[in-house]
């Protein structure tokens, strides 16, 4: 299984998509069952013979760059990241420490989140928001809506009049390696890498300069998103929502909407379904 340009994982190699990789959205493996490839649109083939447990534990050694210890917090959260983007969910059984999840153990499946870097997929968000001037702007989508495609597009385009800087938690949006983005966010773009969302919006604050802060799946990060507000710093970040109503539902209880100055949900791959604030046209 390879993606565009390289491997993606040796340990997969007996999985045979049909589909261009292009098209490839997610790839999960479960033990004792066929691999599953899901393309963009949501529709699955099954393109393996079985993975046995072994394999599973191969598949997942090579996903940890075999060295399981040096990825214990990420797989405490329930996923690792891959050079390139790539994320890995995983499912098995949960150790707790201290009343919070420390690890999973007994690995029995897993699904690959397939980065994708599509060249036009923000131009019409670009287009309604920010002809004129930066704004904030709050994207919802449902998951395999291609919300982290659109923001890192958007990174790039926005580039060319801001500075811009991204604050990549789970190395999803630019897919660093070794410090150097594997994607193309911008020539104006700085990324900080490996934060909690919160520290790094602050941080970027205190030493970058961003004009546009750019950062994926927000939640509880008020303060922060207050404290751009405040310095006059703009912020494009993404939440799981499927319309402008269950956005404002899932923050009711904080201030977040109020310090957006637009809102838009996506249905697929950069199709906008809904919009709050477009710029007014002339």
């Amino acid at each position: 299984m390879i993606t565009a340009n390289k491997p993606l994982l040796s340990s997969i190699s007996k999985i045979r998509v049909t589909k261009p990789i292009s098209e490839v959205a997610e790839i999960r493996i479960r033990a004792g069952r066929a691999a599953a490839a899901v393309d963009v649109r949501g529709e699955t083939e099954y393109c393996s013979e079985p993975f046995s447990a072994a394999e599973i534990a191969d598949v997942f050694a090579e996903i940890c760059r075999y060295s399981v210890y040096s990825f214990q917090n990420e797989i405490a959260q329930g996923f690792v990241t891959l050079d390139g983007g790539s994320r890995v969910g995983i499912c098995g059984t949960a150790v707790y420490k201290n009343g919070k999840i420390d690890f999973i153990k007994d690995i029995s499946g897993l699904n690959i989140r397939i980065a994708h870097e599509k060249r036009g997929c923000a131009d019409e968000l670009f287009e309604r928001f920010f002809l004129r001037e930066a704004r904030s702007l709050l994207l919802g989508g449902k998951p395999l809506s291609g919300k982290t495609t659109v923001l890192r597009e958007l990174a790039r385009r926005l580039s060319e009049r801001y500075r811009i800087t991204i604050i990549d938690s789970r190395n999803e949006l630019s897919g660093s390696v070794r410090g150097t983005p594997s994607f193309d966010v911008g020539k104006n773009t700085d990324v900080l890498c490996g934060t909690e969302k919160s520290d790094g919006i602050m941080m970027a604050l205190r030493t970058m300069s961003p004009e546009v802060i750019i950062c994926d799946e927000i939640a509880d990060d008020e303060g922060a998103v207050e404290r751009c507000a405040q310095c006059g710093v703009k912020l494009i970040a993404s939440a799981h929502a499927g319309s402008i109503a269950e956005l404002e539902e899932r923050f009711s209880g904080t201030r977040i909407m109020r310090y957006f100055d637009c809102a838009a949900v996506l249905k697929n791959r950069g199709e906008i379904s809904e919009t709050r604030g477009e710029e007014r046209r002339k």
